[in-house]
């Protein structure tokens, strides 16, 4: 048992010089979210009852490829850091912790790249 207050036991250690970092990418992604999903839901309102055809004529026009390909980007991106930062705090496991970091990360980059190449085949004509 020892005698040192808690204070005592952190003072010195510093920080991890990493909490900053993340915050900003987190809410960085969330403000490029705002833009990109009401142009997404404007888009996809305009377009409820279009064919396929429809679809990739539309998907063509390079700036419609562009804003669909950021919009994956950032919510990819933003969805492993939120769900990154729930796993850290919330599972105490460190086989578990670890474990979850990784394949967060693994679906997301997966899902990420899978979703940008066939935005891609629809708009160039695949």
């Amino acid at each position: 048992m020892t005698m040192r207050s808690p204070l005592g036991r952190v003072r010195g250690l510093g920080s991890a010089k990493e909490g900053t970092d993340h915050w900003f990418t987190e809410r960085l992604t969330a403000l490029a979210l705002v833009p990109l999903s009401l142009w997404f839901v404007a888009a996809v309102l305009s377009g409820v009852a279009a064919d396929y055809a429809t679809l990739k004529t539309w998907m063509s026009v390079p700036g419609n490829m562009t804003l669909m390909i950021l919009l994956i980007i950032a919510f990819f991106w933003h969805a492993s850091l939120a769900l990154g930062t729930v796993i850290e705090d919330y599972v105490h496991y460190k086989p578990a912790n670890v474990g979850g970091l990784i394949a967060v990360k693994f679906c997301c980059i997966f899902l990420g790249v899978f979703a940008i190449v066939s935005v891609l085949k629809i708009g160039l004509g695949g």
